[in-house]
């Protein structure tokens, strides 16, 4: 944990921003896959095999089109003839449960450190998130979408956004992401950045974060 904590500045943290899905909640596509695959009759992992995220898909996320211009791109993509309905179902469905221990973590954090999210994400996506995790995500005073943003990680501007509307510099903010692209984009912004690559990331670096002696 020692060396840990050299690659941040705990002394200089005045706000903790958090990726959603795969940080605080379970991001899965084979869940879609599985859904399109009933339909279409073709296997899972072929279709999971063929989704790219793409020009359309970012454009979704920045909010530059709608979901059914992206379901025609992703059928394109996947080689399927489903309805929109049908996208939608499995479009959606990529939504799971929150990550076990996080709560907790959130809960010690919050004493100490203004929290906040900020998401690559789609309207339709939004609508299931936030009524699906609307307890959890109580704990955060500002959530940031990119598809309300116009921008998307890990692109610079969405994070200058985000210092800009908490009036946090990015070099006081530490962010936590899954994403390598994406925490290497919020350095290159001036934040402090660490890729939560597994399960335990953040509750590892609770102790650091808010002075529990290590046992």
């Amino acid at each position: 944990m020692e060396r840990m904590s050299k690659a941040i500045d705990r002394q200089n943290i005045g706000a903790i921003l958090f990726d959603l899905g795969n940080v605080l909640i379970d991001i899965d596509f084979y869940r879609c896959a599985r859904i399109w695959s009933d339909h279409a009759g073709i296997p899972a992992e072929t279709l999971a095999a063929r989704f790219r995220i793409d020009d359309a898909y970012r454009a979704l996320e920045c909010g530059k089109i709608e979901a059914s211009t992206y379901y025609d791109a992703l059928r394109r993509q996947l080689g399927i003839t489903l309805p929109d309905d049908i996208m939608r179902e499995g479009w959606n469905a990529i939504i799971g449960d929150e990550k076990p221990g996080i709560r907790d973590c959130l809960r010690q954090l919050t004493n100490r450190y203004r929290l906040y999210v900020l998401t690559n994400t789609n309207p339709d996506h939004e609508i299931i998130w936030a009524r699906k995790h609307r307890e959890l995500l109580s704990h955060f005073k500002s959530i940031f979408i990119s598809s309300r943003m116009g921008c998307r990680k890990p692109d610079a501007q969405v994070y200058l956004k985000v210092s800009q509307s908490i009036g946090v510099p990015c070099s006081r903010i530490l962010f936590f992401d899954d994403a390598e692209e994406n925490i290497e984009g919020a350095r290159r912004a001036g934040m402090q950045a660490i890729q939560a690559d597994h399960a335990h990331t953040i509750s590892q670096w609770i102790p650091t974060l808010i002075d529990i002696p290590e046992t």
